[in-house]
């Protein structure tokens, strides 16, 4: 099953918290503080952007929404500790 990844940069504060209860409210889970992923495609992926570009300032934010097969995921070098999905996780270079 394939990840939808949304990762933005946005400059006004109360934009940058509707961004967030909005992903959050389309089931995404918070990664860090601007990374959020779900699962889900192509469809999943054009709703989150939408969704997105009512809020955002386009001369000032980007968003980037990616479909991400969850091999990719799993195979992707993690430092620290992760809250994913309501279980955290802690990862280490080896």
């Amino acid at each position: 099953m394939p990840y939808v990844v949304v990762a933005y940069d946005i400059s006004d504060n109360n934009v940058r918290t509707m961004a967030s209860e909005k992903l959050k409210s389309m089931g995404f889970s918070r990664i860090q503080r601007s990374l959020y992923a779900r699962k889900g495609g192509a469809s999943e992926a054009k709703e989150a952007a939408r969704a997105l570009a009512r809020i955002i300032d386009f001369k000032t934010d980007n968003v980037m929404v990616m479909v991400v097969p969850w091999e990719s995921l799993e195979k992707a070098w993690k430092l620290g500790v992760f809250n994913y999905e309501g279980s955290i996780v802690e990862y280490a270079v080896l």
